[in-house]
């Protein structure tokens, strides 16, 4: 390029003014280069580097050197699910360095094993399902009403079921102007209750969420950290409650671990610092909540070991 600048024929003053040009435009591209670096952007995310691998119904994860990402969909799980994953999350106990490793494997199969006979009954999550949507619609309901709600729920189960919380077939689609408000959202007394049960459709029941669960070095010095984020719309006819837990050690820095759980959003972040024995973790998590039961519909967990 530079060459072909100078084998033109202008004068000395214009060539000057087109070099430093060209040369100033190079400066800055170097500069853009080094400025995400210097600001201590997070590396890029496993999923953009490296493969998923398909476990098991319902599991999938990815791994590079020191890092791991994990995504587990209850509602698919199986029998196979959870003999594939114990044997897997067994082979990473007995592989881990850090008791908060081995107890990262630990609480993941145990998510696995309690989650897994939660959806294979069917009632149960039909009335988890039930409880969410009379808590957020506290309407009283006839038996009638009852039974046609629950038969809705039951065959929304067995899609989610079938094709998993992303992929349900169908749209949200336009509920009747008789449950809409001029200021947005829905409303809902005893008369339009049917109404609202004969147009429930999967895409339009639940929320569209967002999961994220990151954990990476540190980039400014030496260290480890963890990222975790869930955000969910607030458009769908019931809610769930999102979570995100975090955790990060290096060296004698031991920073106290970050919990959060709400609606419709929830964020945490732990960072530690220090040149040996790093170790982090993340996890996201959407879910609902019936009494003391949690049914969880999708789940995302992350950890490093690395400092560097």
């Amino acid at each position: 390029m530079l060459k072909e600048v100078r084998g033109v024929k202008v004068g000395g003053w214009l060539r000057l003014v087109i070099f430093l040009g060209l040369w100033v435009v190079f400066l800055n591209l170097l500069a853009g280069c080094g400025r995400g670096t210097a600001a201590g952007m997070p590396s890029q995310p496993p999923s953009q580097t490296s493969t998923w691998v398909e476990l098991a119904p319902g599991i999938r994860y990815q791994e590079e050197e020191g890092r791991f990402s994990l995504e587990i969909l209850p509602p698919l799980l199986t029998e196979e699910s959870v003999r594939k994953f114990t044997e897997f999350a067994q082979r990473r106990m007995a592989q881990a360095a850090y008791p908060e490793e081995k107890e990262a494997w630990e609480e993941n199969l145990r998510f696995v094993e309690e989650q897994y006979p939660l959806w294979s009954d069917e009632e149960l999550v039909v009335s988890v399902l039930e409880g969410a949507f009379t808590s957020r619609f506290p309407i009283p309901l006839s038996e009638e009403q009852r039974r046609t709600l629950r038969e809705k729920l039951k065959e929304i189960v067995r899609q989610l079921k079938r094709y998993g919380p992303d992929n349900l077939p169908g749209d949200a689609g336009e509920l009747p102007s008789e449950l809409r408000i001029p200021e947005g959202g829905i409303t809902v007394g005893p008369d339009t209750l049917p109404i609202l049960v004969e147009h429930l459709s999967p895409q339009g029941l639940f929320p569209s969420c967002s999961l994220a669960a990151s954990a990476m070095p540190t980039t400014a010095s030496p260290g480890a950290k963890a990222y975790a984020t869930a955000s969910c719309s607030a458009g769908s006819v019931i809610w769930g409650r999102v979570e995100t837990q975090t955790t990060a050690r290096a060296g004698t820095n031991w920073p106290p671990p970050c919990y959060y759980s709400g609606w419709p959003s929830s964020q945490c972040m732990s960072v530690a610092y220090g040149n040996t024995g790093c170790y982090s973790s993340a996890w996201s998590g959407y879910y609902y909540q019936w009494v003391d039961l949690r049914i969880y519909t999708d789940s995302r967990f992350a950890s490093n070991s690395r400092c560097f």
